[in-house]
């Protein structure tokens, strides 16, 4: 008698785990969308299971542990809405798979889960989670600054670089010919928006290696890369894998006086002038004062001989 209660009792559980794992077993994910919601726009929270051949009994979403959505199309409405600060749901969007949350702060980044349970005989229960990102991009471009439009060896580089406010916090880093460099300041503000504004300083004296061209690092974009010995400044502003911009200024090489070349003439002279070849040579202004005189003298002395000849 025992043995054929232990044989009835050990078909029964085979039976039980044939039928969970046939049509009992869940497989849930929950998913957002955009992954990276803008403070102020929508947010989707999608979660998709496989319930096999069970029925679905009820879908739950929570904050945290605080459910503010259910979904159980047993009961009527089969859609309910528990009040949540910050949670706006979108009633007619929101459905056995999805809850849509309208107008999001960023009091809402963090922990979101789903919970699925399947109906009757099984009424197995899974759970999926995911974290909600509210976020705020900067509305430009990082700015750059230099004190000085152009640079040589010794001289002292100083320069910031500012992104507008964001949330999280914007990344900025400093690359001078395509070799990072670590600022000397870096700050962070924090705005009454709820938004964080940064600022790197730099001071960097140059050396001759700065100037060299470095082709690794900007790849294909051909306008990075100094090709007349000068210095590119670049400015990138970065969150994270969601956000990157840059900015980037080119400092020349100092514009130097043109060294006057060497005068040659020849070993003829004529009047007292020398003959000077012109040909790619620059005279010295001494020469040309010089010639000017001598030409002076005999102008003079032929007006004066042709006056004494008329006589």
């Amino acid at each position: 008698m025992i043995r054929r209660s232990i044989c009835v009792l050990l078909l029964l559980q085979i039976v039980v785990n044939c039928g969970i794992a046939n049509g009992g077993a869940l497989k849930v994910n929950l998913i957002v969308e955009p992954p990276a919601v803008r403070k102020g726009q929508h947010a989707t929270l999608r979660c998709l299971y496989d319930l096999g051949s069970a029925p679905l009994y009820s879908i739950k979403f929570y904050r945290g542990l605080r459910e503010f959505y259910r979904y159980s199309p047993s009961e009527e409405p089969a859609n309910k809405i528990f009040a949540f600060p910050g949670i706006n749901v979108d009633k007619s969007q929101s459905n056995a798979s999805q809850v849509v949350i309208r107008n999001v702060g960023f009091g809402l980044s963090g922990n979101f889960s789903c919970e699925v349970t399947a109906d009757a005989p099984y009424f197995s229960t899974a759970t999926a989670a995911v974290q909600l990102q509210v976020v705020e991009y900067p509305e430009k471009r990082p700015y750059l600054w230099a004190d000085q439009d152009r640079y040589e060896p010794g001289d002292v580089l100083r320069a910031n670089c500012s992104s507008p406010p964001s949330r999280p916090r914007t990344e900025l880093k400093f690359t001078l010919n395509n070799i990072v460099i670590q600022p000397t300041d870096v700050q962070n503000i924090f705005t009454p928006e709820g938004l964080y504004a940064t600022r790197i300083s730099l001071k960097l004296q140059l050396q001759s290696s700065h100037f060299r061209n470095h082709h690794m690092g900007y790849g294909q974009l051909s306008n990075s890369i100094s090709v007349n010995g000068g210095l590119v400044l670049r400015c990138t502003a970065q969150i994270g894998n969601l956000y990157q911009e840059y900015s980037e200024i080119e400092l020349g090489v100092p514009q130097r006086d043109p060294i006057p070349a060497r005068v040659t003439s020849s070993g003829a002279t004529r009047l007292g002038l020398h003959s000077l070849r012109s040909t790619n040579f620059t005279p010295h202004t001494s020469d040309l004062v010089v010639a000017a005189t001598v030409a002076s003298l005999i102008s003079t002395f032929v007006q004066h001989f042709i006056h004494h000849s008329s006589r």
